[in-house]
Order: structure tokens, then C-alpha cells, then sequence
């Protein structure tokens, strides 16, 4: 587009390019007619596109247009006008000094949980309006969303995609921009309705939660293209609360996938939550407020740190508040009673476990882990079963007891599984696999699945890096449901002080026998 200083439609004189993209260049520009800043869009067509195709282009997008213009809604960037240059359709929208979320990704890697929530409920807000008003977005991406100086998000260029053909991926076979946040359907060639802009804005919340689109990312667009028609996503690992709404979100049928106005009211709903949690338990203020920002090119919003809700124990630490009580007083008398009480207690649990039942504990257990039911000596085809605890394993599960990893751990005797797990032995597996960790890391690989392993944990290497920052792991409420599913409260403490508490569901997987972790979601995650 010409240069700076250019008139367009003898009305809007352009100031400074603001960015070039494939479809098109924004421009910061004046209008003389009614004296205000505006945005001004020249849309680029299709390299192959002939003079019948640009005309198609041209008109498509005047219709796109006078179908925007009805759109009002204080998250939506309103479309003023549509004119042509040189044989061109050119965008004129509102000026926001803003930068895109693809760019704030770009320079935070992720966002925290409450943020794009927020930034989530208003762009839902905006889509239901839209979907309200008959208008499909049908390009709903990091891109397209911008963040204000006053930290709000508006969504842009409503329709401008489907005007220059950029996802008609059936009429050219071409793909001129990212396939990474289409719906399936609408990779597979199918036209984009509501539900796909549903998908499309979980594509974009789970990028800002975890760092890459649903379907990672590939130099080859048409790799990429594949993977999403084929509708399998990674699972999410560091979206926390948000991880179920995602999942309906990001359902591979459309039918399965909410309505957008109920996507809006989730959101708010998960960010009131979320705040109130996080004023609760982190009082601290923050530097500067949402919307003061620091410089004229930073937007100050609260921004995690990279695995800030990871959903494995693999992830990095979180960083801690203080849990203490300073300053208070006890009575010297009640601390006596109180260190007389513990003593006896540790007393009766040493008689026990050096005398009671099954006494010598895992004396045998070379590896300092214990002898977990996930490693016991498989029985012969006419032998008697193992005893189960499973009766024990509920009792505790049901009273919310804590089992911690050490090398001390009590080991059960669940033994090997046959048939699908009861609810209290695929709580235990969880114990257990705990239990072994973080003093046999070895043993601990070994109950993972290989999926698991490649997948989530990454590597052995990675595995082993995690553990070794860790003091001691504790699980509480582990629950299971069956057939493959189990639910618990890790704390993990670090070496250096820090303690992060994260609700987890499992999945988990029998393999010859043993039932090993192939899955893992965090709930919630809190530090303290």
C-alpha cells in the first residue's frame, strides 16, 4: 500500500505502517473528513487470484462489511467503512493503540490462568453478540484479539478471512496462513458455522495457557492442517480450572461443543473464582496495576511464569507465600504436652512397624522405595491371590488421609490387578506411585506408560531434573472411579522451600497387569 502520507478514498491519509501480514497491512491513519484516528486495512488477495477472483474478493468483503457494521458490542473493534484502492477492498476501523495477544505471547510465553480467563470471557462476549446478530467470525485467533493499554481485549477483522479466501481451504487448495486454530471440520473443508468459532477461541485460550496451539506447531502448514482434521488435540497440562471448559471447547464434533454464550459465562465465572482464590492466598499487591503500563509498548498484565500450572509432577516450581505464623506466642506447657504426645505416637508407630504385621517394613527394598503393589512378584496361574487392602485403601481414601514419598512408605498389597480396578486400588496406585518418589526415581519411570513418558513427563533426563529439586511429595483424597481414573492432592516441597498443591486427575492404564499413570490434569494448582 502506497506509502505514508497517502490519501485513500481522498478521506483517510496514512501516518505509520503498523504491521504487514498475509491478508494485508494495517495502517494507523487520519480521517480528514471527521477529524479522528482510524485503523486502515488493505486487504491482500490470494497470489493466484485473477481479475474474476479479485472482483469476488471485492464484493465479498463489502459484504462482510455492511454485515460487521451491525455489530456494537464495547469487545468487538467496529468496522466505520469499506472503500477501494488501487482495485483493492480496504478496511476502515477504529484506531486502538494495542498490542495483539499473539505478540504478548510472543514476548511472555503464557499467561496466567485468571488473565485468559478474563481476556477469554470478553472475547466470548463479543462472539455471542455476534453469533446473537447472525455473524460467524470465522478466524478467531491470538492475532486477531488485542490487548488495550487499559488491559481489555477486542476482537477484530470479523469475516475479513472469509472475504479474502485465506481459510476457503477447498476452493484453491491453497493455505496462505496458519491452519492452527481452525475446527476440524473447517479443515476437512467444511464451512465455518458457530461452533467453529467456539473451537477457534479454545484454540486460543489454550495457546495463551499452554504455551503452543491444540495441535502443536510444524514449519509444514499443511502437517499442521492434517493434524487438525484429524481433531486429536494434546491434551492440556498447565490450564488448571480452565482445562474442562477447554475440552468441551475443543470437542472434535461441533455438536459436542458449547454454545458461545454459555463459553462467556463459564469464563466469568472461572476469573471471579480465580481471583478471589488468588487475593486470598497471595495478598501481595502487584507492581503496577492492570492497564499502567510501564512503557508505551507493554501491556502490564499478570503474566505466569512458563509452567505456571503445569498439570504433571515434572513441571517446574512455583513460586511460594509464606504460611507462618509470626509473632505468636504459646505456652511453654502446652508445647511440652504437645512434643510428649508426638513422642508417643512415633513410639507405638515404631513398635508397629518393627513388630506388627508384615514387621521389617521394606527392609528388602534396595531401590528406597517402597515395595509397591505395582512391583510385586507376579503370582502363578494356580496359586492363591495376593490379599487385597482394598478394605484399608478406602478407609483411608474416604478419611482423606496423606501419604507421603519416602523412603519409609508403607507398602500395600494390591498386587497384581485382574479385571477392571476397584475404585480404592486405583487410588492406590496413585499412593504408591507417590510413595516410590522422589528416592526411586527408577521405579517411579517405570510406572508410567511409555506415552506418558515421551509425552507429558518428556524424557527420562527431564524426569529426573524434576525429582531432584524435590524434598519430599504428599498425596491427599487420592479417589478413583472407575474403570481408569483416579483423582488426589499432590504437594510437592522443594529443596529450596517452596511448596505447590496441585489437584490432579489420572488417568491411568493396566499393562501386563500393573496399572501405570498415562494421563495427568491439574485442577487447580496453588503455592504457598
Amino acid at each position: 500500500m502506497t506509502a505514508p502520507n497517502a490519501l485513500i478514498a481522498g478521506r483517510y491519509r496514512l501516518i505509520n505502517r503498523l504491521a504487514t501480514g498475509g491478508m494485508g497491512s494495517v495502517w494507523e491513519a487520519w480521517d480528514e473528513l471527521l477529524q479522528r484516528p482510524v485503523a486502515v486495512k488493505q486487504l491482500l488477495l490470494q497470489p493466484e487470484s485473477n481479475e474474476g477472483d479479485a472482483r469476488l474478493a471485492s464484493s465479498r468483503a463489502m459484504r462482510e462489511a455492511r454485515i460487521t457494521a451491525r455489530l456494537h458490542h464495547p469487545h468487538a473493534v467496529p468496522v466505520y467503512d469499506i472503500v477501494e484502492q488501487d482495485g483493492r477492498p480496504c478496511l476502515i476501523m477504529q484506531y486502538l493503540p494495542s498490542r495483539s495477544l499473539q505478540a504478548l505471547l510472543n514476548d511472555k510465553g503464557v499467561l496466567a490462568a485468571p488473565v485468559v480467563a478474563r481476556i477469554g470471557a470478553e472475547v466470548a462476549s463479543a462472539l455471542a453478540a455476534a453469533h446473537e446478530a447472525g455473524i460467524v467470525h470465522r478466524d478467531v485467533k491470538p492475532g486477531n484479539v488485542l490487548i488495550t493499554e487499559d488491559g481489555s481485549a477486542k476482537l477484530t477483522d470479523f469475516g475479513v478471512s472469509h472475504a479474502v479466501g485465506d481459510v476457503n481451504l477447498t476452493s484453491t487448495g491453497m493455505v496462505t496462513g496458519t491452519p492452527a486454530f481452525l475446527a476440524p471440520e473447517v479443515a476437512r473443508g467444511a464451512m465455518s458455522a458457530f461452533p467453529a468459532d467456539v473451537f477457534s477461541l479454545g484454540s486460543t485460550l489454550y495457546a495463551a495457557l499452554e504455551g503452543t496451539p491444540p495441535f502443536g506447531t510444524d514449519q509444514n502448514p499443511m502437517a499442521v492442517l492434517h493434524k487438525v482434521a484429524s481433531g486429536h488435540i494434546v491434551p492440556p497440562r498447565r490450564s488448571g480450572p480452565l482445562a474442562p471448559l477447554l475440552l468441551r471447547m475443543l470437542a472434535p464434533d461441533p455438536a459436542d461443543r458449547p454454545p458461545m454464550i454459555e463459553v462467556a459465562r463459564n469464563l466469568a465465572a472461572l476469573h471471579t473464582d480465580m481471583s478471589a482464590a488468588q487475593k486470598a492466598t497471595q495478598p501481595i499487591a502487584m507492581p503496577f496495576p492492570v492497564g499502567n503500563s510501564p512503557s508505551d509498548h507493554t501491556i502490564a498484565l499478570p503474566v505466569a511464569g512458563q509452567d505456571a500450572n503445569a498439570a504433571t509432577p515434572e513441571r517446574p516450581p512455583v513460586a511460594p507465600a509464606s504460611v507462618t505464623e509470626p509473632n505468636r506466642r504459646r505456652p511453654v506447657g502446652a508445647l511440652v504436652a504437645a512434643a510428649l504426645l508426638v513422642l508417643v505416637g512415633l513410639a507405638i508407630l515404631v513398635g508397629f512397624l518393627l513388630f506388627g504385621p508384615g514387621g521389617g517394613g521394606n527392609r528388602g527394598n534396595t531401590a528406597g522405595g517402597p515395595a509397591s503393589p505395582l512391583t510385586s512378584t507376579r503370582t502363578s496361574a494356580t496359586s492363591t491371590p495376593p490379599t487385597s487392602t482394598a478394605t484399608s485403601s478406602a478407609a483411608e481414601t474416604s478419611a482423606g488421609q496423606s501419604t507421603t514419598g519416602s523412603a519409609s512408605a508403607t507398602a500395600s498389597t494390591t498386587g497384581n490387578m485382574v479385571g477392571t480396578p476397584t475404585p480404592a486400588q486405583l487410588a492406590q496406585a496413585i499412593r504408591d506411585y507417590y510413595a516410590l518418589l522422589p528416592a526411586s526415581t527408577d521405579q517411579g519411570w517405570a510406572r508410567l506408560t511409555s506415552k506418558y513418558q515421551s509425552g507429558t513427563a518428556k524424557n527420562r533426563q527431564t524426569y529426573q531434573a524434576f525429582w531432584d529439586a524435590i524434598e519430599r511429595v504428599a498425596v491427599n483424597g487420592a479417589k478413583g472411579a472407575p474403570p481408569s481414573t483416579a483423582e488426589a492432592t499432590i504437594t510437592y516441597y522443594y529443596k529450596d522451600g517452596k511448596v505447590a498443591v496441585e489437584q490432579t486427575t489420572f488417568g491411568l492404564a493396566q499393562q501386563d497387569g500393573i496399572l501405570k499413570i498415562d494421563s495427568s490434569t491439574v485442577l487447580n494448582s496453588q503455592s504457598r
